[in-house]
């Protein structure tokens, strides 16, 4: 029955949207009758092929566990999001049209004109998103771009003067199963950074530990001479899938945590290690996923810091950063906390220092490197995609931070 309900509330959105912008479109442009019975076909064909692929995706999508098929059904929703979002924009445009009509009392050829301007601002900003879409999808999934930050830490010893971590999160794995290029690229751009610490901050994969296997000798040519280390992120725990049983739900995760270390990485869950070089250390703490309700809450950092010294120079891995927000600023002495999770939302735009998305409205700290009161966050893009296979105005990212002495 609920997947009745969903399929019917997404006919109605679908028909209210279409009937809505179609009367606005006959408004702007009014084709000859020969014309007219083209664009019909094409317009109300269009929308029933896509209702129909939602259809056939999303009746077939529990039972999909193949990583093969990711890439095709998030280009399905990805379709739908560039065809509807637009036109949810265009039909806003039209709506203010109509109420400013209803409220101006302007003569019919003044208020005619004005509706008139006004939707052909909606059409002009509903084709922009439909093609920023598409760019996003056919373009702006790869191109990844690095990150530089110097990060000041106050007591840095001088041994770690100019340690250079690099970041990676959030790649989905599932996203580029078809597409190992990408990875490809990603590990040289690494590699020419030539890191002295790689940092993995969680979502390896997208649900199934399959995903890993045609990665696992590529992310392993990651190299790093103090090491690899990893967190979970809220995927990798495979909660978005309905699994047969508890025991094969566990399973799944058992193999994540197996495919990550496979990879070369030291997978820290609620633990930290030491970092030692010239008879100084730095300690790496790694949490499991802490986050907001729904997502889970697993991070024990108190079980994961036990063991060090209050004086001790400390990066800690999270994968969310509400943890940071709610636990770890002003609460805990820890240094440099490193995130990912929110993707930028991988809708927005960033000119100069300019920075705005979505994501802002969601959480406090979305993207880049944020201090408040001697201690640090980084929040990385990622590098993979989950919801729509594409990325408008937010590239994804490798972070390269330098540590120095404050």
């Amino acid at each position: 029955m609920r997947p009745l309900i969903l399929f019917t509330l997404l006919a109605i959105f679908i028909i209210a949207m279409d009937l809505y912008a179609l009367r606005g479109i006959q408004y702007l442009f009014s084709p000859g009758r020969s014309g007219k019975l083209l664009f019909y076909y094409l317009f109300w064909g269009v929308s029933l092929l896509m209702f129909l692929m939602l259809i056939i995706t999303g009746s077939r999508f529990q039972g999909l566990r193949d990583p093969s098929k990711f890439f095709g059904i998030m280009l399905i929703m990805g379709i739908f999001l560039m065809l509807y979002v637009p036109k949810m924009l265009f039909n806003a445009t039209q709506l203010l049209s109509d109420l400013l009509m209803l409220l101006s009392g302007l003569f019919r050829q003044d208020g005619a004109n004005l509706k008139k301007w006004i939707l052909m601002l909606g059409a002009a900003l509903a084709l922009i998103t439909f093609i920023s879409f598409g760019m996003g999808m056919a373009r702006g999934r790869t191109h990844v771009k690095v990150f530089r930050e110097t990060v000041k830490i106050n007591s840095l010893p001088d041994t770690f003067d100019g340690l250079r971590i690099v970041q990676l999160s959030d790649i989905h794995l599932a996203g580029f199963y078809k597409h190992p290029g990408y990875i490809r690229k990603v590990v040289k751009l690494v590699n020419e950074l030539e890191p002295d610490l790689v940092c993995f901050t969680g979502d390896m994969v997208h649900n199934f530990s399959e995903e890993v296997d045609p990665f696992i000798d590529i992310l392993n040519d990651i190299k790093a001479p103090l090491g690899k280390y990893a967190v979970l992120g809220n995927h990798d725990y495979g909660t978005y899938y309905r699994w047969n049983s508890k025991e094969e739900e566990a399973a799944n995760l058992e193999r994540v945590k197996a495919q990550i270390r496979a990879c070369g990485f030291d997978l820290l869950l609620n633990e930290h290690r030491f970092i030692s070089l010239n008879g100084d250390s730095l300690a790496i703490i790694g949490v499991e996923n802490w986050g907001k309700p729904p997502f889970p809450q697993l991070g024990e950092l108190h079980k994961a810091m036990s063991g060090i010294n209050p004086g001790q120079i400390k990066i800690l891995l999270s994968h969310d950063p509400s943890h940071w927000d709610l636990h770890v600023d002003e609460k805990e002495d820890i240094d440099l906390t490193l995130s990912g999770h929110t993707h930028g939302m991988q809708f927005g735009i960033e000119i100069g220092k300019f920075r705005w998305s979505p994501s802002k409205w969601t959480y406090k700290h979305w993207a880049g490197l944020y201090g408040e009161n001697g201690q640090q966050l980084y929040v990385n893009r990622g590098l993979g995609y989950t919801g729509f296979p594409g990325r408008v105005g937010i590239r994804p990212e490798i972070t390269l931070l330098i540590l120095q002495p404050e």
